[in-house]
This record gives C-alpha cells, sequence and structure tokens, in this order.
C-alpha cells in the first residue's frame, strides 16, 4: 500500500511537470519574452512601451514584450557592446540612422524573416507610405532591409509669431532691407539663406523687442552631432545647388553630403570653395546667437523657450517642449522650413544574436504600422515616418507643425552612415570647432578637417 501510494504520487508528480511544460496536445508552451532597447527622448521609449502593452494583449501570455529606456549618450555603447560580444541582451534596438554603417553587419535582414514565416507578414502594412528618403536612411544598409521606421527626425527652423506679425517691425525691416519681413508657410517657396540672415540680424540689433539681452536665433555649434548636423544643413544647400552637383556628382546615400559622388571629402577647400562658403554662412549666423558653441540639442531649445531668441534652429521633436504650459513662447510659435532642411531618423532593428526574430518582427511591424504612426503622433506627437499620417487632413489642422514634414523631405541633407563615423563626428569637432575660437581661419580649419577626415577613410579602407 506503502509502495502504491508513493507511485502514484509520483506518477501524478510526473504529469503535472509534463503538463507545465506542454499543452494537452504535447506540444511545447514555452514563454517567449522579448527583450527591447529604446531611446530614451523625444518620447520614443515612452512609444514603445505604449505599443508593448498592445503587443502582449494580442500575444501574451505566451509571448511578451519588455521595454529598457536608454538615453541617447551611452546607447550606441551599449548596442555595441552588445554586438561585438553576441550577448544577445535585447532582440530588438531602435537605432539612429547615422549609426547603421558601425552596426549594420549585426542586424538581421528582415525581408529574410518575412520569406521564413509569411504568415506574420502584415497585408495591410503598405512599405510604399514610407517617403523614399525616410526608408533609405532608416530601414536599409547595403541594399538590404536591416530595420524599420520608427521615428522621423528633422532640423525646423523655429520662430516667434507675434515678432514676424508685428506691424510695426514689419514697416522698420521693409525700411531697413527693402523686402518683405515674412516667413514662408506651406505651399511657398523655401527661405533663402539671405533672409535667413537678415531676419537673425534685424530681430538682433535692427529693433528693441524686449528688455534686455535679445538675439535673433538659437543656434547649436557645440561639437559633435550639434556642430556636423547643422554645418551639414548649410553645406548641403550649397551641395545640392546646381553649382554643387556640378562640382561633386550626385549624392551618394551612405556617403551622404559631405562627400562627392567618388567618394571625396566635398567641403575640402581643394576640391571646391562652396564648403567654405557654408562654414562661413554658418559662422556669420552665429554672431546672432547665445554663446553657440555652448549650445547643444539640450541646450539649445532654452533661450527660445525663455523668450530671448526669435528662432531656434533644432529638431521637430522640440514642439511639444517648446508649446507646454510654462514656456515664455507658448502661443506664438511657428515652424518654416531653412534653405536646405537635415534630416535624421531612427529604425527599429532585430539583433542578429536574437532567439527570437520572429516574434521580434511581428513587434516592430506592429510598432511602425500605418495605425500606430497615426496614434503615436497624436498621442505622443511622436515624430511621424508615414505619408499617410504627414498628409493626414484632420491631423493637419490639430497640430500646426505636421505640414512640414512631407516637403521638407522633398529636398533634405543627410549626414553619413559609415563604420567610422565616429570618427568622422570628433575629428570635425577639433578642427572644425576651431573657426569658432579664433584658434584657425575658416579656411585653416576646414582644410584640417577634411585632411584628417582623408586620413580616417584612408585607414579604414572604405
Amino acid at each position: 500500500m506503502f509502495i502504491r501510494m508513493k507511485r502514484s504520487t509520483f506518477t501524478l508528480i510526473t504529469l503535472l511537470i509534463l503538463v507545465g511544460l506542454f499543452g494537452a496536445s504535447g506540444y511545447s508552451i514555452a514563454k517567449v519574452k522579448l527583450k527591447i532597447a529604446c531611446m530614451s527622448a523625444h518620447g520614443m521609449s515612452d512609444c514603445a512601451k505604449d505599443v508593448a502593452e498592445q503587443f502582449n494583449k494580442l500575444y501574451g501570455p505566451e509571448i511578451t514584450a519588455e521595454i529598457t529606456p536608454i538615453g541617447f549618450d551611452i546607447l550606441l555603447d551599449k548596442m555595441l557592446a552588445d554586438f561585438s560580444t553576441h550577448t544577445g541582451s535585447f532582440d530588438v534596438w531602435s537605432v539612429g540612422q547615422m549609426w547603421f554603417g558601425l552596426v549594420g553587419r549585426y542586424l538581421y535582414d528582415v525581408d529574410e524573416i518575412r520569406e521564413k514565416y509569411p504568415e506574420i507578414v502584415d497585408p495591410d502594412y503598405d512599405f510604399d507610405d514610407f517617403p523614399k528618403t525616410l526608408w533609405g536612411i532608416c530601414a536599409t544598409w547595403k541594399g538590404k532591409n536591416v530595420a524599420l521606421p520608427f521615428a522621423d527626425g528633422q532640423l525646423i527652423l523655429f520662430y516667434r509669431t507675434d515678432l514676424f506679425n508685428n506691424s510695426d517691425y514689419k514697416a522698420k525691416f521693409k525700411k531697413l532691407y527693402g523686402y518683405e519681413l515674412h516667413m514662408p508657410e506651406e505651399g511657398e517657396p523655401r527661405l533663402s539663406y539671405k533672409q535667413w540672415y537678415d531676419y537673425a540680424e534685424f530681430f538682433t540689433t535692427g529693433v528693441e523687442w524686449r528688455d534686455g539681452e535679445q538675439y535673433g536665433i538659437s543656434l547649436p555649434a557645440k561639437t559633435g552631432d550639434p556642430l556636423l548636423a547643422v554645418f551639414c544643413s548649410l553645406f548641403g544647400d550649397h551641395r545640392r545647388s546646381p553649382e554643387g552637383l556640378k562640382a561633386f556628382g550626385p549624392i551618394d546615400a551612405d556617403w551622404g553630403d559631405f562627400f562627392t559622388s567618388d567618394h571625396r571629402v566635398a567641403f575640402d577647400p581643394n576640391v571646391s570653395d562652396l564648403g567654405l562658403k557654408a562654414l562661413n554662412d554658418y559662422l556669420a549666423l552665429s554672431e546672432f546667437s547665445p554663446a553657440p558653441t555652448t549650445l547643444d540639442w539640450t541646450t539649445s531649445p532654452e533661450p527660445f523657450k525663455a523668450g530671448l531668441t526669435a528662432m531656434l534652429m533644432g529638431w521637430g521633436g522640440y514642439w511639444p517642449s517648446i508649446t507646454a504650459p510654462g514656456s515664455a513662447v507658448r502661443g506664438k510659435v511657428a515652424i518654416a522650413i531653412p534653405p536646405m532642411p537635415h534630416v535624421g531618423g531612427w529604425g527599429m532593428a532585430i539583433n542578429k544574436d536574437s532567439k527570437h526574430p520572429k516574434e521580434a518582427y511581428r513587434y516592430i511591424q506592429l510598432l511602425t504600422n500605418k495605425k500606430n504612426c497615426k496614434y503615436l503622433y497624436e498621442t505622443y506627437r511622436e515624430m511621424p515616418t508615414r505619408l499617410s499620417t504627414m498628409t493626414d487632413p484632420r491631423l493637419k489642422a490639430k497640430f500646426p507643425d505636421l505640414w512640414y514634414y512631407a516637403p521638407a523631405l522633398e529636398k533634405t541633407s543627410v549626414r553619413p552612415r559609415l563604420s567610422v563615423y565616429a570618427k568622422l563626428e570628433h575629428a570635425m569637432g577639433v578642427y572644425l570647432g576651431k573657426a569658432w575660437t579664433g584658434e584657425l581661419s575658416a579656411r585653416e580649419a576646414l582644410k584640417a578637417t577634411a585632411d584628417e577626415w582623408n586620413r580616417i577613410i584612408k585607414m579604414a579602407e572604405l
């Protein structure tokens, strides 16, 4: 009797264990937990968490997604550590478009996932709804689809409507400059560099519009990504002009505006004087900004929000904070397209070391579909990547900054996406930054930067 009871107990325990590991049909029901790393700024990780909740309701409890927000300043280092050690800490990473040259080889070609698991592909996903420029820089690398576009990133010119629409200021500007003080709106030709410069000068020294210090623009020029991106915007205006295209050839998307079609440094003064023109444009505008070399992406909106400047060159993602309660310019802000916009952007990519590529694709597909693009823009003001959101009449009526995104992408500058991007960015900060301090002339700073870039490219055998 004792032996039989012991065997029965053992049998029951064994059966319970087997049922826990296998369903009644005998198949494994082991659970999958996706780990997703997402950049924390501009509400990106909040969006990722919201869609993770949608995902968990759809596929849980067998498949769930967990979001880890990571700051921009440490995101790339963590990503490279995970990839280079093949640790597989995260199944999905948010990847800045400028980093694809560094990490592209560690990412899944998602075409392979779609081909292997056709049943998971959303028939209504609509790849043609992504603007070609964004698809090119946020989703592809060396001809492969290695991500799905998640967040658009565009440099925007913010301006004070109460200043630009003031009739007294308009009259004084026309008397001084001989033409109208007017910021181009939707459907009008873009701002010219001359207009931009004149506006910045006028609101710095041409009219007294506030007690105390006043500036025409808040213009970031701190070494690192701010300096590189803003210079790319100003150089891109020359690079993509008929003169620039004739001198440098068409633009290679992976090499960006800073290089010729045969991959020489285009801003090298020994190649053309267009780089020097662009740098002088940048330096001239900086004269009308508070401490430009101290302004980065975090600090540059502050003078504008405090009411010290008439304009701001910054990312579209600033709009919610600039117009939030407590901002001195709340209700007084509009946007315009600068002479040459500059596009960044983010893609959601799957780690090649992920053990769950099928489930990971389901998540990034849900995050970036047409419905969620509109929902995340309306709920979190996440910068949209789809034309159906950018051009939605209801959303455009509700959000006055939305009109900007589609026309700005029609002609925009782009950064290089090379494996040595971080070295190029550092070198530009070291040498080009000396033009602001006076340690080097504009030509000397540009030549030193070009020489170092050529050395980096040669050493990398690109």
